[in-house]
C-alpha cells in the first residue's frame, strides 16, 4: 500500500525503519516536541512495533520525498478507538531541512484522509505543545478545531507548558453522535 501525494507519499513502517526511527527520534530538533523526552532506543522501537503497530492499535507509515525517494519522517494514528471510532494522530520531520516546504498540510490531510476513509473513524485528534506554533497552525489550515488547553499540563526543559488539544470530525460522516 502507498498513500500518494503531490510532494510525498506514505508507506507502512517495517522493521527495517528501526534504525532510522531511533536515529529521528533522538535528535534535539525532533526529541524537543515530544512530551515523553527519555532517550528513544531500538529495543524499544521494537517493541512499540510488536505490541502497537501489529496489533492495529497504532497505523503508522514512513513519510518519503517523491523528488528523489527519501524518507524525510513518519505519521501515524495510535490509541485506536473503533468503538468510540476515535483516534490520535501524531507526526515528525525526521530531516530538518525539508521542514518549511508545506509538506506537513499534505502529510496530516492523507493520514487524516486514510483514518476517515480507510478506518471509519468519526474524531481524529492531536496534542500539540503551547510553543510549537507551526504545527498549531499547520492543523488550524487543514480544518482542525482547538478544542481545549490544558494549562501548565507539562513540565518540560525546566518550565510548564500547556498543552492544546485540536480535533477534526469526519466531514463524511453523516452521524452526529446525538
Amino acid at each position: 500500500m502507498r498513500i500518494e501525494g503531490e510532494k510525498t507519499y506514505l508507506r507502512p513502517i517495517t522493521e527495517d525503519d528501526t534504525d532510522l526511527i531511533v536515529d529521528w527520534r533522538n535528535r534535539e530538533d525532533v526529541i524537543k516536541y515530544f512530551i515523553i523526552r527519555d532517550p528513544f532506543t531500538k529495543e524499544g522501537h521494537e517493541k512499540w512495533l510488536k505490541t502497537r503497530v501489529f496489533t492495529g492499535e497504532v497505523v503508522q507509515f514512513i513519510v518519503h520525498l517523491k523528488e528523489d525517494d527519501r524518507p524525510v519522517g513518519c505519521t501515524y494514528i495510535r490509541d485506536i478507538d473503533t468503538l468510540n471510532r476515535k483516534a490520535e494522530y501524531g507526526v515528525f520531520i525526521g530531516e530538518s531541512e525539508v521542514r518549511g516546504r508545506g509538506i506537513g498540510k499534505e502529510i496530516l490531510n492523507l493520514t487524516t484522509d486514510y483514518a476517515f476513509r480507510e478506518l471509519d473513524l468519526h474524531r481524529v485528534y492531536a496534542r500539540v505543545l503551547d510553543y510549537n506554533a507551526a504545527s498549531y497552525n499547520c492543523f488550524l489550515s487543514c480544518g482542525y478545531k482547538e478544542e481545549g488547553v490544558l494549562k501548565d499540563s507539562l513540565f518540560l526543559d525546566g518550565e510548564y507548558h500547556d498543552l492544546i488539544i485540536l480535533g477534526k470530525l469526519n466531514p463524511g460522516d453523516d452521524t452526529d453522535g446525538k
